[in-house]
Order: C-alpha cells, then structure tokens, then sequence
C-alpha cells in the first residue's frame, strides 16, 4: 500500500550520494579523511575565521579607512542657472559679495537648462551646454 504522501515523495532526478569518509585505511578515503597530516585544519574544532591570516595584520586592517576628498573641489563650486536671474554682473568677485558662492571658491560652473542676460566677464566661469545667452 504505497500512498502518496509528503514523507516518500522523492527527486525525479537522481541525486549524487555523499561520500563517507574515514572509514578505515582501506577504504579509499580513510584514515585522515582528506585532510592532510597534523595542523590545525586536520583537528576536529579547528576551523580558522575569514580573514585570518596566522597572526599577520590582516588586509582589512592594513588598508586605510579614510576617503578621499579632492584639492580641485574645495575651491570649486557649481551653480544653476535659476539662481542666476537677478545678477547684474556675473564675476567671481560679485558671486562672492551676494553669497552664492564660498569666499575660498575660485572656480565656478554653471549647470541648468536656461537663458541667461548677463555676460560672463570672468575666464574661470565656466558653462555648461544647457545654458543660452541672449
């Protein structure tokens, strides 16, 4: 009386047996068991964590743990063209004065898609291709 329940359902595929291992010097897998002679990795218990490197400063530790942050950046700043649409004169030195940019800015980009009336006077302002001049 086969019936069909969840305890005997089997694969329909067949599945590879696993292999048992020290079962005797004769065996074919025996006696060590595929693990080598003596060491720490042949003891029963004697596994080592990820990332152990036998008492050398592991990778993780050697490497730096600070980002980066670049020079060209902190003098650098970026710009939409709407902040733009009351300046009279757009130069480092007046972007500066109505507190669009830092003090410590030197360069400066404008981004944005729009018109603008104004010309730029200074070389280290730089456009980006949305921007239209009338």
């Amino acid at each position: 009386m086969d019936k069909l329940s969840l305890n005997n359902l089997s694969d329909s595929s067949s599945r590879k047996e696993r292999k048992r291992v020290g079962r005797g010097a004769g065996s074919g897998i025996g006696k060590t068991a595929g693990r080598g002679h003596k060491g720490q990795k042949s003891r029963s218990g004697g596994s080592i964590r990820p990332g152990f490197e036998g008492g050398q400063m592991p990778l993780q530790m050697r490497v730096p743990k600070f980002g980066f942050s670049s020079r060209v950046s902190r003098i650098s700043e970026s710009i939409n063209v709407s902040q733009l649409t009351e300046v009279k004169k757009i130069d480092i030195q007046s972007l500066k004065d109505l507190g669009i940019i830092k003090k410590s800015t030197r360069k400066v980009k404008i981004f944005g898609q729009g018109k603008l009336d104004t010309k730029i006077t200074d070389k280290n302002i730089k456009v980006s291709k949305g921007v239209t001049f009338e």
